[in-house]
């Protein structure tokens, strides 16, 4: 009896492995290996038009194709269809929309497809945004005014922070992310991690939170702000709404609590816990007195050639800004319009490419253009207001000349980093095609640097965009182009064009007749009686309440005065 036991265990034995061997051998081996990051959820599966979309969209990138167009119709629910790619491909992805609205309702579509993974919403965080800008003709100079969302804020360096942390994440974002944000590294470097069972100082926690821009708690806790009483240390996180609670053993961390930030009610605990930057535009301070040199340098000689020119009453306002400019990022390491000096902060050379949020992309990664046909001409443009607006402040002495290569990322540039075309094929910087509107001055200070031979000269500011954009480019990124209504830009750039056009319900467009514009009214007020007799409720909206004249009377009103303009 045990014999046979025995046979029969080692039989069971031998078919599980001949099993598994079978397995592996008629299975993709990349597939094996492949971590499953991202896990779609959905009780329905693709239907009609949407598995073929998918297959063919997935094989193209399978066969190294990088672009492609999906050419859809309304109703087919393009959504689900990049959430199935997006499952297949298993590659960080960034949704770029033409505006806030629609992407906030992708983000919630897609958080609902993916909800063990991370997805973020990516838009400015102005509810109200009045840009620094001069007008020349009326002599009217208009200072920057913004109303910043904290929430928004919050979502951002969520992003951020995922991007660097984790491989699983979707961001959906508007045209906005092509505007610049701080060094990837410094934001990485200047997070903050504690662990339950280490020591801690608690002097040097504080500077450090303070140097991540958090704020002391001055009244009860908000956004951003820290509170350190006896041996409890509260912190409201910057990129979700919970406060990290830390109980201190004299320096050494006993617990850690996460609780909700408005109920203050236990959420979980935690064994660590990563405290991140509380602003987008963090600022290595380790230069920082070498950095404000160089600054005072450049306003130092702008004022020399004001007034070498009698221009006195602009040398004193140049010099009044900077200066205040200078003790307020000496003081509390930041002011407002720091902006205007990130080609120091990021230690940049003139013509460099900002950092954007594709910086914070791996070089193998998922770009999705929804409505490219509406988005594209958005990113296209943007870099060109900014210039025309950035040049009006230099020009007329409201801006150091180092300001202009505060920018958002040219769409020439957003092409080589994207490999959409060869650095070859792109236009390269064409700050300095009016020299006017660039001060000498900057060229003495980066002289001084020995960093480049001259910042007003072309080829310059050409080799050093060149050599910037080679070590930005992603070169195994993806592209899908999503329009019902494809510009010629994309289907040129497209490998392939993809058609999504039969709706998973079978719902048709309705039927429409087209006439030509034959001003017989006659015919429209026959069409117009047939389709009263098949919905009388449309009399009430074709009635005119005021006037009590009926559809007839309207519609002949129309023609009549449409017949007169014409």
């Amino acid at each position: 009896m045990i014999k046979k036991d025995i046979k029969l265990y080692h039989k069971i034995i031998y078919y599980l492995a001949f099993s598994i061997w079978k397995t592996i051998i008629q299975s993709d081996f990349s597939y094996l290996i492949q971590t499953m990051w991202f896990q779609l959820k959905a009780d329905y599966k693709p239907a009609w038009d949407q598995p073929k979309a998918i297959n063919q969209i997935v094989k193209a990138f399978e066969n190294w194709k990088k672009n492609i167009t999906l050419l859809w119709a309304t109703g087919t629910w393009k959504t689900f269809t990049m959430a199935n790619i997006i499952q297949k491909v298993q590659k960080p992805t960034l949704v770029i929309s033409h505006n806030k609205t629609l992407a906030a309702q992708l983000s919630t579509e897609f958080k609902a497809f993916f909800p063990n993974n991370a997805v973020h919403y990516f838009v400015s965080y102005f509810d109200y945004y009045q840009p620094e800008s001069y007008l020349p003709s009326s002599w009217t100079y208009i200072e920057k005014e913004a109303t910043i969302n904290d929430e928004i804020e919050m979502y951002r360096l969520a992003t951020m922070a995922s991007l660097l942390s984790r491989d699983d994440v979707i961001v959906v974002a508007s045209a906005s992310s092509l505007y610049g944000l701080w060094q990837s590294r410094f934001f990485q470097e200047n997070m903050l991690q504690l662990k339950v069972g280490q020591s801690y100082d608690f002097k040097e926690v504080k500077r450090q939170l303070l140097h991540m821009q958090y704020k002391p708690v001055h009244g009860k806790i908000e956004p951003w702000m820290f509170e350190l009483q006896w041996e409890r240390l509260d912190v409201y996180s910057s990129t979700e709404k919970s406060v990290y609670r830390c109980f201190f053993d004299e320096d050494v961390i006993e617990r850690i609590e996460i609780r909700d930030s408005i109920t203050f009610e236990l959420k979980s605990q935690a064994n660590q816990v990563i405290l991140w930057p509380a602003t987008q535009y963090l600022q290595d301070t380790n230069d920082l007195e070498n950095i404000l040199q160089q600054i005072d340098l450049e306003k130092e000689l702008r004022i020399k050639e004001f007034e070498k020119a009698w221009m006195l009453v602009e040398a004193e306002r140049i010099k009044k800004r900077v200066e205040y400019d200078l003790r307020m990022i000496r003081e509390t390491g930041f002011v407002n319009g720091i902006e205007n000096y990130s080609l120091y902060f990021d230690k940049r050379l003139p013509g460099e490419a900002p950092n954007t949020i594709f910086d914070y992309f791996p070089k193998d990664f998922l770009l999705i253009i929804d409505e490219s046909h509406m988005t594209i001409p958005q990113l296209n443009a943007m870099s060109q207001w900014d210039r025309a607006r950035k040049n009006n402040l230099i020009k007329y002495w409201f801006r150091l000349p180092s300001a202009i290569d505060h920018r958002p990322l040219r769409f020439e540039e957003l092409e080589a980093t994207l490999w959409w075309k060869s650095l070859d094929e792109i236009k390269l910087d064409q700050a300095t095609d009016n020299l006017d509107l660039v001060s000498k001055t900057h060229l003495q200070v980066i002289e001084k640097e020995e960093k480049t031979q001259s910042l007003i000269n072309k080829k310059a500011r050409a080799e050093n965009q060149r050599v910037n954009l080679q070590s930005k480019i992603k070169t195994w990124a993806k592209s899908i182009f999503l329009s019902a209504t494809p510009a010629e830009y994309e289907l040129n750039l497209s490998d392939e064009v993809v058609e999504q056009i039969i709706r998973p319900t079978w719902l048709l467009d309705p039927i429409t007749y087209v006439y030509p514009k034959s001003w017989n009214y006659a015919h429209l007020l026959i069409s117009i009686d047939k389709l009263l007799k098949k919905k009388p409720y449309l009399e009430t909206y074709l009635t005119d309440k005021e006037s009590k004249k009926e559809e007839k009377d309207i519609l002949k009103d129309l023609f009549e005065n449409d017949l007169d303009s014409n």
